[in-house]
């Protein structure tokens, strides 16, 4: 981005005070790290309105700052563009500038592993191009056009991950990213209290489509036919392709096995060739047919792409693999919703029988008044008896533990991790392997943290 303060101010209805021919080339709300040719964005919060530090940046010598004109603050001495509304000029900035730009666009949404297979797309596209991809899972009506203004004035292709958590924003945000491709990973029952049914959050996930291009495609993953039936609701025959397990999917794998920390796999239409990536599961295989979708479409080779897949570096706590104290651990504890627990407890099965397996799942959040059922469903969706010790922690994990007793299966339970650490410090041997999976919000990072100490 590289805009005048007379520019912007044209592109969203603004007005200048200060000097117009001002250039910035980059956007930021957080005035900690903001650098001097970025222009700010003051955003009033739920504790702090951004506009008080606008001031003191111009002191430190930032060059140009947004100002909502409703603001009861008094106007800072410097350059200023005055807006109705910060976020919507921010938005209408980032989708004006992604008109703009001639390179390649994918957008990734789902219910789970929007944030995985973000970062394996660009690992992969990365040995043939240069890739800027979201930072994190900056995925929200805030992230996506911040993403979007600070990209790298070197990019040759951009990889933005979509995340909704109510109707309408999927609008917003394809209205911005116009990605040329698209990823559908999974669909779940995330935000339900939002989208009331499935049927619902495959709608609004499917709006990522909204604006594709005529030559670009949808790749979706084929465990979830009722995304292909919302596709060819839109009219999208001809650009969509599923990848996944199926035998009716585009992109199949036929062989697939875990060794050390890797998923080795085939692909039906690679007969010749074997893929592996360095994290575990079913599920990430998916993600990683995904990235192979994109990188055909994009003129990679196969031994390309594996190049792209041996660089994969997950955002942390994504089956993430680490020791403490020579206990093998897995941390997937980000996000957690009933199917990516399940994807991630029968991947959890399949690894090395040496060790004993250990669970150690936290509720997960924002199901809505089906919660309690959700919960407790998850029983007879895993062979829990795979596993030697089963530590549930939080008020929803109840209903998974009552299940359980009624399968003659011990779990023990706890209200909070704090109440959990003395127990699991005891599990910490070299001869056990512990899974931790929840919603953020449960706060595992904490737990893990403190079994570390």
């Amino acid at each position: 981005m590289n805009y005048t303060l007379r520019e912007i101010a044209s592109i969203v209805g603004g007005r200048v005070i200060g000097n117009e021919n001002i250039v910035v080339n980059g956007i930021n709300y957080d005035s900690r790290v903001i650098q001097k040719k970025q222009m700010f964005a003051p955003f009033v919060g739920e504790k702090v309105d951004g506009h008080k530090f606008v001031a003191d940046l111009f002191r430190k010598d930032i060059d140009a700052s947004f100002w909502q004109e409703d603001c009861l603050l008094d106007l800072p001495s410097g350059n200023l563009v005055i807006v109705k509304d910060v976020l919507e000029a921010i938005q209408t900035l980032a989708a004006y500038y992604r008109s703009q730009c001639s390179i390649p666009f994918i957008g990734v949404t789902g219910s789970s592993g929007k944030t995985s297979t973000k970062d394996i797309i660009a690992a992969v596209l990365s040995a043939k191009y240069r890739v800027y991809k979201t930072d994190g899972n900056h995925n929200n009506k805030l992230g996506v056009p911040m993403t979007v203004l600070n990209m790298s004035a070197d990019a040759e292709v951009a990889v933005i991950e979509m995340g909704i958590d109510d109707i309408g924003i999927m609008d917003q945000l394809a209205e911005i990213v116009k990605p040329d491709y698209t990823v559908i990973t999974s669909i779940a029952p995330a935000h339900i209290q939002q989208f009331k049914t499935i049927d619902k959050i495959i709608q609004q996930k499917c709006l990522i489509n909204k604006y594709l291009p005529q030559n670009g495609y949808c790749f979706y993953n084929s465990d979830y036919p009722a995304v292909k039936e919302q596709l060819l609701k839109m009219n999208l025959q001809k650009q969509i392709k599923s990848f996944g397990f199926d035998d009716a999917s585009d992109l199949q794998v036929v062989n697939y096995r875990l060794e050390n920390s890797n998923s080795y796999f085939q692909i039906k239409q690679y007969p010749d060739f074997t893929f592996h990536i360095p994290i575990l599961g079913k599920h990430q295989v998916c993600n990683a047919l995904a990235a192979i979708s994109i990188g055909e479409k994009l003129q990679m080779t196969a031994w390309q792409m594996q190049q792209g897949l041996e660089k994969v570096r997950l955002t942390a706590r994504r089956m993430q693999t680490k020791f403490i104290n020579n206990c093998l651990v897995i941390d997937d504890s980000y996000n957690s919703n009933p199917s990516s627990l399940v994807a991630s407890l029968d991947t959890f099965i399949e690894y090395d029988n040496r060790y004993h397996k250990i669970v150690v799942l936290g509720d997960m959040l924002e199901l809505g008044n089906d919660s309690a059922e959700m919960h407790g469903d998850i029983a007879d969706k895993v062979d829990f008896n795979e596993f030697e010790k089963i530590y549930l922690i939080g008020e929803e994990m109840k209903n998974l533990s009552e299940k359980l007793k009624q399968k003659q299966i011990k779990s023990s339970c706890f209200d909070d991790w704090k109440q959990a650490v003395p127990v699991l410090k005891g599990e910490i041997k070299k001869e056990n392997i512990i899974f931790f999976k929840a919603s953020n919000g449960m706060n595992f990072s904490g737990l893990i943290s403190a079994l570390e100490d």
